[in-house]
């Protein structure tokens, strides 16, 4: 799915984590999104968003693999006991917006069964696009 033009604004509670977060995303991967690609210190993943909930780190998304005209998010995942809130949505809008804005483009990869994901990128804009070749170790 890509993305170009005006992200509408949103993410309130949404920021880049610190390195010291490094931790905590891995943590919520491994527990809620355990066949992610993007993980903590994977090569090409940059950096995370998060948004916290009561102090627990609620929902992340990374920026990965980038190319000079689009940023990728990847890695969005949120803890299995606060889905349903919309803090993937928000989320993804914000890494969106942020992609957007430097980069011109976002894109991100997602399963076709995956309909309630394929609806949160839709809600931000998103709209899928034939994948022509994909090879991934």
């Amino acid at each position: 799915m890509s993305l170009s033009g005006q992200v509408p604004a949103s993410g309130e509670g949404v920021a880049w984590l610190d390195g010291g977060a490094a931790g905590e995303v891995a943590e919520l991967l491994a527990a809620d999104a355990p066949h992610s690609y993007a993980v903590p210190g994977a090569a090409g993943v940059g950096r995370w968003a998060g948004v916290r909930v009561d102090g627990v780190l609620a929902a992340v998304a990374a920026e990965a693999w980038p190319a000079p005209s689009v940023g990728l998010v990847a890695g969005v995942a949120t803890r299995a006991s606060l889905r349903g809130r919309g803090l993937a949505g928000l989320v993804c809008r914000w890494v969106s917006r942020e992609l957007v804005a430097a980069r011109g483009r976002a894109a991100l990869m997602v399963d076709d069964g995956n309909a309630a994901a394929i609806r949160v990128y839709e809600r931000i804009g998103y709209r899928r696009r034939r994948v022509l070749a994909a090879y991934v170790t």
